[in-house]
């Protein structure tokens, strides 16, 4: 079942809906080369996919997942925001 959530403003980066995930996909958290994560939580399963706003993709819109770490759900974007924009999130089979 989806759960919508609807985005008034349009912004860019705002979540449009929320579908839920099948079991058996993990987020990692990645790093460039050379750099140090800090305080950055490790990935974790992904529990759904959100439809953001996204005026520069193909459509207005792209979808990312939403994962569970350090004790709750992030967007790609969230993460970031919280530990850092360098940081990036590959999606794959859990191990």
């Amino acid at each position: 079942m989806a759960i919508i959530v609807s985005s008034e403003s349009r912004t860019p980066g705002s979540i449009r809906g929320v579908l839920p995930a099948f079991d058996g996909l993990r987020a990692d958290v990645t790093a460039p080369a050379g750099t140090d994560p800090g305080a950055a939580p490790g990935g974790g399963p992904v529990v759904g996919w959100a439809l953001l706003d996204d005026p520069a993709s193909a459509g207005g819109a792209r979808l990312e997942p939403v994962f569970l770490a350090a004790g709750r759900a992030w967007t790609p974007d969230q993460y970031r925001a919280a530990y850092g924009r360098g940081l990036g999130v590959q999606v794959g089979p859990a191990r």
